[in-house]
């Protein structure tokens, strides 16, 4: 990186990987010739007839295929940007209305999660989205096709809209839903790359690989990655304190960050960021999230559930993304009509970077945002807000009014299938799962302690706001308005704290309140414990 060069070469390659089911149906129906020789026989009025019966099957199908359009390849001359560096076309045909998803990541030298350009001299470059300064970098960028005669282009999923880093890890790129009318007619996007060539990048060629992935339906997740509700296919891997994984919530085909915390507990690092009866949601039913297969055994879980061989599907008062659903399903809570609360509020691209400092955490309105500011996009993406939800949303109910006595443990979530939400309590230091893992993280100094603040242990603050725990302090959504944002983080337990109240972690620039006596109607974030 020190030499004096006068220009460097960088091409990328880009391999492309898809599935389809193929199949031949091959129909041989033999001629019969039937000869009736009639020797002296009475004529016969009967007449004998027969019949071939075709079934022929057509699966599910989709495919991806790409074609190079412009070759990704350019002679740069040290200390200048170019964007725009080739074009190649995805083209996708489905013949069903199941949807698809398309994940990205980079493979440099053969090695999936490799996004560096690889170079011929012994020095390789990072991939970034800086257009100037001393380190060269290379990105990434999806686009609509130009014409595309399609009705329904998948959608480029932020940031990949702009150019952005090249994935370390199977990331979703674009995508349609379900249900989306005319898909079979096919659908076409592009990719594009872009690079800054720093003036002191030693002269060489530079080459660098993405791949690209299909999947059908749009929430499978890549057959590469870990999911979510498979914990016990994939926990071996987490073995030691801060040992981490990216698992896909095929719910939606969102991933996050799982971690294993000091109190042996593996945890989202990630908050939730499931929308309730979103367009790209499932159902959420006893096989893809945290519901018992007895759901209607439980008074609060009566109300809006369906059973069908064996599995319990909830179906949520409101479906749509909403900031003035009234927490109780058709009860209006006691303290009156103006504090409705989102039943499942989506945040919106935020993000709230900390400074390990007890200050305000800086809010950003988009990923690129954040990047630009000089943080990575995986710390960026780790103080992502995700939704926010009321209590009744977040233990998967209707109307909570039925479980009302302090301490009761709702036993549904809406985390994904083998993720609950955590236990809290201010009097049990065994239950209060919350606190015990603040507390052996070496974060406070206490468990619990009433409804009054732990305090931080020393460097508490530090640690609770950087890695591995990433604890977002994102606000709560009350009276229809989003409030603390950067100055305080509140999350969901399981525990009730009373017949309206339940218990939520806060933690803000004065302390940590490892079990808060706070309203159910409010709207606040989620992180799941692996059960």
């Amino acid at each position: 990186m020190g030499h004096k060069v006068k220009q460097a070469l960088m091409s990328s390659r880009i391999d492309f990987f898809y599935y389809t089911f193929r199949n031949v149906l091959l129909i041989s129906v033999p001629a019969t010739i039937v000869f009736a020789l009639i020797l002296s026989l009475p004529r016969s009025s009967a007449r004998v007839s027969s019949s071939d019966n075709l079934a022929i099957s057509v699966p599910s199908s989709c495919t991806l295929s790409s074609s190079v359009d412009s070759e990704h390849s350019a002679s740069i001359v040290n200390g200048r940007y170019e964007e725009g560096i080739g074009t190649t076309t995805l083209s996708t045909f489905c013949n069903d209305k199941n949807g698809y998803s398309v994940y990205a990541i980079g493979d440099s030298l053969n090695s999936e999660g490799n996004n560096t350009l690889v170079g011929s001299n012994g020095s390789n470059i990072s991939s970034g989205t800086a257009t100037s300064g001393d380190t060269s970098n290379w990105a990434m960028k999806l686009s609509l096709k130009a014409g595309d005669t399609s009705t329904t282009p998948p959608s480029i999923i932020d940031p990949f809209t702009n150019y952005s880093t090249v994935p370390t890890y199977w990331t979703r790129v674009a995508t349609i839903p379900a249900s989306t009318t005319d898909m079979e007619k096919g659908s076409s996007f592009t990719t594009t790359y872009a690079t800054y060539i720093s003036p002191t990048q030693a002269a060489g060629t530079y080459l660098g690989q993405v791949k690209y992935l299909l999947t059908h339906p749009s929430t499978v997740p890549p057959t590469s990655a870990y999911i979510m509700q498979e914990v016990a296919d994939w926990e071996d891997e987490l073995t030691n304190e801060g040992d981490s994984v990216i698992a896909f919530d095929n719910r939606d085909g969102k991933s996050y960050w799982v971690t294993k915390l000091k109190d042996g507990h593996i945890w989202m690092t990630q908050n939730l960021d499931l929308e309730i009866g979103g367009a790209n949601t499932a159902p959420l039913n006893s096989n893809n999230t945290d519901i018992s297969a007895s759901a209607s055994g439980s008074g609060i879980y009566t109300d809006g559930y369906t059973e069908k061989d064996g599995v319990w599907t909830w179906n949520p008062v409101s479906t749509a993304v909403t900031s003035n659903h009234v927490i109780s399903g058709t009860s209006v809570p006691a303290w009156g009509n103006n504090y409705t609360t989102p039943y499942s509020a989506e945040g919106g691209d935020t993000y709230y970077y900390t400074s390990n400092t007890t200050a305000d955490d800086t809010r950003f309105n988009s990923l690129q945002a954040c990047k630009d500011a000089s943080h990575t996009e995986d710390e960026c993406k780790r103080y992502f807000a995700g939704n926010y939800y009321n209590w009744t949303a977040a233990i998967a109910s209707n109307n909570s009014t039925n479980i009302s006595t302090t301490g009761t443990i709702a036993s549904n979530s809406i985390c994904p299938k083998g993720w609950r939400l955590p236990n809290a309590s201010q009097t049990d230091n065994v239950n209060n799962e919350f606190g015990r893992m603040l507390y052996q993280a070496e974060i406070t100094a206490k468990v619990s302690a009433g409804n009054d603040s732990v305090g931080y242990a020393t460097g508490g603050f530090n640690k609770l706001r950087s890695n591995p725990y990433y604890f977002v302090r994102s606000g709560s959504i009350g009276g229809g308005t989003l409030n603390y944002l950067g100055a305080s983080g509140f999350y969901w337990s399981s525990t009730v704290s009373g017949s309206s109240y339940a218990y939520s972690l806060e933690l803000n620039g004065t302390g940590i309140y490892p079990a808060r006596n706070l309203g159910r109607h409010g709207g606040r974030p989620v992180r799941c414990v692996a059960r």
